[in-house]
């Protein structure tokens, strides 16, 4: 299984990476646009997909920063598999291709933020050289935010609670 990893490059060519994205959430393809036309727009925003043939089976975006604490840095942005072919080593491919890219362009590191709860993905990462360094705590400021952040609700009633 002959396996390509590309970059895409464009509104239109990145787009066509929401039938991957529909598999991991519910956000309607309008807004999917809208927000990534913002993120392309701020310039730091890049995303690559994995192909069998001209079948779309992978993607992932990636952002490249730089931060006092972190220095040069590239981060995955939601690496997707198709539910089909998980477990065939597309994801480990689209991270090679992201770190080899970070690699070149000077990062520093390369780092991963993902929501609690996924063990599987936390296992993907880990098998992948990805080790605990950091905590991310989110404080929902919208009500899509409280929706999307579950773990956010909990926290909030037992604060409630006293």
């Amino acid at each position: 299984m002959d396996i390509l990893i590309r970059e895409l490059v464009g509104l239109e060519e990145i787009a066509a990476i929401y039938p991957l994205y529909e598999q991991t959430g519910s956000m309607p393809e309008g807004l999917f646009r809208e927000r990534l036309a913002a993120m392309i727009a701020q310039g730091n925003y890049r995303c690559v997909a994995a192909f069998i043939g001209e079948r779309m089976v992978g993607m992932s975006g990636f952002w490249i920063g730089v931060q006092l604490w972190a220095g040069k840095w590239a981060e995955a942005d939601h690496v997707v598999v198709d539910a089909q072919m998980r477990s065939a080593g597309i994801g480990a491919k689209l991270m090679a291709w992201i770190e080899e890219e970070a690699a070149r362009v000077g990062c520093d590191i390369t780092r991963i933020s993902m929501v609690l709860g996924k063990e599987r993905t936390h296992k993907f990462y880990s098998r992948n050289g990805y080790a605990d360094d950091a905590l991310i705590l989110v404080k929902p400021l919208s009500a899509w935010a409280e929706a999307e952040f579950p773990e956010y609700a909990a926290h909030k009633v037992a604060m409630e609670r006293g």
